[in-house]
């Protein structure tokens, strides 16, 4: 879930490694200034693999902000960006 916010979280707490993974998807897409929260369904059996919930916090990333794009209040001087369309 996207959030304002800058800051990441993740369920279970002890996710550092989507978490960063997410970041950087952010950073990525230009979007650094957001946060939000993941919430990690896999390994909850078993053996987790770091390798493949990264890849999924960046996918989720990607897909949140194509599903839902936030409407930001426009910065003071910033040229105005298009959001995707949806």
């Amino acid at each position: 879930m996207p959030s304002e916010l800058p800051v990441l979280t993740s369920t279970p707490a002890r996710a550092d490694h989507a978490v960063r993974a997410a970041g950087r998807a952010l950073a990525r897409l230009g979007r650094s200034d957001l946060g939000g929260h993941l919430v990690l369904v896999a390994g909850r059996d078993g053996p987790s693999d770091p390798a493949a919930e990264e890849r999924a916090a960046a996918r989720a990333v990607e897909h949140a902000l194509r599903r839902r794009p936030l409407r930001l209040p426009p910065v003071p001087g910033a040229p105005a960006a298009p959001f995707p369309a949806d």
